[in-house]
């Protein structure tokens, strides 16, 4: 179990986080969902160690019980951008987290490259960014976060320049793969449909300052949510998310 404690981030005077407070387990996705402005990509930025300097944060992250230093091989991030070096082929790109981690180039391009067919960018190895789309730079970022060696994922809209289509088929991607090798997922998103549709947990935030409000699971597994199951939940969540509208 990924256990935060007490977070609270500022950013100058203004509080922009407060004592935040929640836990991840292995094999479960967590949805994150509130206004923008709550402090959701913060408090994912603060996990990966990659909180920008004119932030302040206090609290704590555990793992099984131990300190986590961040940044940690547990843990896998993807920011909402999809950072890719301009200079590196997408092959290269995808790979380099696990250079990073250790491996050598051959090992790192002979486990990155069976995924090119399943993420839609096969034929594009050896294409450098500026040479894609906006979604499939998004696909390449997702699959350089996938392939590492972690036991969480920590996603801050990773589908968002998707087309509907690639979206779709990425979500199912990302479930079947959690179903084969059990992983932790926080994930970012400002998609109700999404949300109810993939997660196995909701952490609804509000604003002024960013705190967690409402802790919803879905019990219910994915394959048995039906239509009228899904649309009260994302009642429930507009709800919940509305009464934060000023």
């Amino acid at each position: 179990m990924l256990r935060v404690e007490g977070l609270t981030i500022h950013t100058g005077p203004r509080l922009l986080v407060e004592d935040i407070t929640l836990a991840l387990t292995e094999g479960s996705i967590t949805c994150l969902i509130g206004p923008s402005g709550c402090g959701k990509s913060s408090i994912i930025k603060w996990l990966s160690g990659v909180l920008p300097p004119e932030l302040t944060a206090t609290g704590t992250a555990t793992l099984e019980g131990t300190p986590l230093a961040a940044p940690s091989p547990a843990l896998a991030y993807q920011p909402q951008q999809d950072t890719l070096l301009p200079w590196l082929t997408v092959a290269e790109n995808a790979a380099l987290g696990l250079e990073i981690a250790g491996l050598s180039r051959r090992a790192a391009r002979a486990r990155v490259l069976p995924h090119f067919a399943p993420f839609g960018l096969a034929g594009h190895e050896g294409s450098f960014p500026d040479q894609l789309s906006g979604g499939m730079r998004q696909r390449a970022a997702f699959l350089r976060t996938m392939v590492q060696d972690s036991r969480f994922l920590l996603l801050d809209e990773p589908f968002s320049a998707l087309d509907a289509v690639t979206r779709l088929r990425m979500q199912h991607w990302l479930c079947d793969r959690l179903a084969e090798q059990s992983r932790g997922v926080l994930m970012v998103t400002h998609d109700l449909y999404e949300a109810t549709q993939m997660a196995d947990r909701l952490l609804v935030m509000s604003t002024r300052p960013g705190r967690i409000v409402s802790d919803i699971p879905l019990t219910t597994p994915r394959s048995d949510r039906t239509e009228a199951s899904l649309a009260e939940t994302r009642a429930l969540l507009k709800s919940l998310l509305l009464e934060d509208t000023p």
